[in-house]
């Protein structure tokens, strides 16, 4: 029985090319090969030790004399085996001394490794490193520390795949991940606030959000209902978002009926049915043997059929019939519909506060960015609210929508909910379902938006000098050093994206 909302557990359970059997797959037939582990030389990290009655006395290797009043035999043998002096420190302290040595150390290995991170972004052609800041090339706005560390954990998981014909560098910009962490800072470098581009990231990865392969990030806000049932709107920008999302397929290729009362989605693979026969009546004659010829003088002369000799028979062979097949009233292509929302007098929501607002599933809601406010609080400031999938926020109003953002329309960060001037619904789901969808990897968010992507790169530079220029006359003490020069370099990378948006659509079925 199909179902009237679409879940995405749904959707998960009907992909055709399940990653669990490929996967078994590519296990049974591997190979495992030896690991060689680089051999390295154990030095001790004290000179002495001794246990006089319960009294242990440690000499370091720098000197320092260490005592653990009512020790035992394990904790002599415990230091003994101790590799560094992290573990000696733990062996002889309290459980509260031992947790901020744990801590101490956890942190001083995360300072290693992301200096060691950051010179492998400094030796790429991508990043430009000065000092302990990290920059994009052609930008000179510094990446916030946590973006530093994801770039360091998507180059070094880049970096231990399989080798193959493509250079590092090449093998990155073909990463989805890559290139939407790098899409994303480009656009916040375009965002004239300073605190948005420095805030905008610590606050996604705090809140759960999720960034798609153009740069852009998902969101969600509730809205309220103005007339009439949202049910095909809900199941069209559902199915439509999950086909690309979770099946990872073209919305072209599937048509929506409407059933028994309920809505389904059909592949055109299942439009319509083959049938296959046998038979040994002559297909060119039909069985008659032959036919009357019109072109002849004599009214009724006959010709036999060469192909059967005129007996109407011929060897048995097999042939196949194309039948539609009955799925109920066709409501119409699952694209085209999608694209044809904003039109239904369904799809029509508000805010839930001021009322004023004309929100539609696939149109863009905005408001005046000069009557934006910055702040930091999570309510009560002028612009468009959002919130991840966490904030109780969105129980405000009927409906939950997902929303689609651009980081250059962002205007303040709270604690919970940010504000902009500008944001594209996408799809209509429910708090349940958005918590579900946020936290199940099969939901992937780097496929979607190629439309909105390209409507945001129609007069980019223009857009982004406007913007700097209103900023300026409202805040001059913020505006960051930006020339002309740099937002069109920032803006011809960004412009690349087209021509792989153009390129990669169609191609799945």
């Amino acid at each position: 029985m199909e179902h009237k909302f679409l879940s995405l557990d749904w959707f998960k359970n009907r992909v055709e090319n399940s990653i669990d059997r490929v996967v078994a797959n590519k296990i049974e037939n591997l190979i495992e090969e030896p690991v060689v582990k680089e051999q390295k030389i154990y030095e001790k990290p004290y000179f002495a030790i001794k246990l006089v009655n319960d009294t242990l006395t440690i000499v370091l290797t720098d000197g320092t004399i260490i005592t653990k009043p009512g020790a035992t035999e394990d904790d002599y043998y415990a230091v003994q085996s101790a590799k560094d002096i992290y573990e000696i420190h733990a062996i002889v302290s309290s459980k509260e001394v031992k947790q901020d040595v744990e801590d101490m150390k956890a942190e001083a290995e995360r300072i290693k490794a992301l200096q060691r991170g950051i010179q492998l972004l400094a030796d790429l052609p991508d990043f430009v490193v000065k000092g302990n800041s990290v920059y994009l090339s052609d930008t000179t706005r510094s990446m916030p520390q946590l973006l530093v560390e994801k770039f360091i954990e998507i180059v070094n998981r880049v970096g231990n795949q399989p080798a193959d014909e493509k250079t590092f560098h090449e093998s990155l910009n073909d990463d989805d991940d890559y290139l939407a962490h790098k899409n994303f800072f480009m656009w916040c470098c375009l965002n004239p606030r300073a605190e948005v581009a420095n805030e905008l990231y610590r606050f996604l990865t705090e809140n759960s959000f999720k960034i798609t392969k153009q740069g852009f990030f998902v969101a969600l806000r509730n809205v309220v209902t103005l007339h009439g049932s949202p049910e095909l709107v809900h199941f069209v920008s559902n199915a439509y978002n999950k086909v690309k999302a979770v099946w990872k397929k073209n919305p072209d290729y599937y048509t929506i009926f409407l059933e028994n009362g309920e809505y389904k989605l059909v592949h055109d693979s299942a439009l319509t049915t083959t049938e296959t026969h046998t038979s040994t009546t002559c297909p060119d004659c039909l069985g008659d043997g032959g036919w009357e010829d019109e072109d002849s003088w004599e009214d009724g002369e006959w010709i036999d059929c060469e192909n059967c000799d005129g007996t109407g028979e011929v060897e048995e062979y097999t042939y196949t019939e194309e039948w539609p097949v009955d799925h109920g009233q066709k409501i119409g292509g699952l694209t085209e519909l999608y694209l044809d929302l904003p039109n239904r007098e369904e799809n029509r929501f508000t805010d839930n506060w001021s009322k004023t607002f004309d929100i539609r599933i696939g149109q863009v809601v905005s408001m005046p960015k000069e009557d934006c406010n910055w702040s930091t609080q999570d309510c009560a400031t002028a612009g468009l609210h959002f919130a991840g999938y966490t904030a109780p926020y969105v129980l405000c109003g009927d409906t939950t929508v997902m929303t689609l953002h651009n980081p250059m329309k962002v205007v303040g960060i709270g604690t919970e909910k940010g504000r902009c001037w500008e944001y594209l619904p996408f799809m209509l789901t429910t708090v349940a379902e958005a918590d579900q969808i946020m936290n199940d990897r099969s939901f992937d968010f780097l496929q979607l938006d190629e439309q909105y992507a390209i409507r945001e790169l129609e007069s980019l530079a223009e857009k982004a000098k406007e913007g700097f220029a209103a900023e300026s006359t409202k805040y001059e003490f913020n505006m960051p050093a930006i020339s002309a020069c740099e937002i069109n370099a920032i803006v011809g990378s960004l412009s690349e994206m087209k021509a792989k948006i153009t390129n990669r659509i169609v191609t799945i079925k």
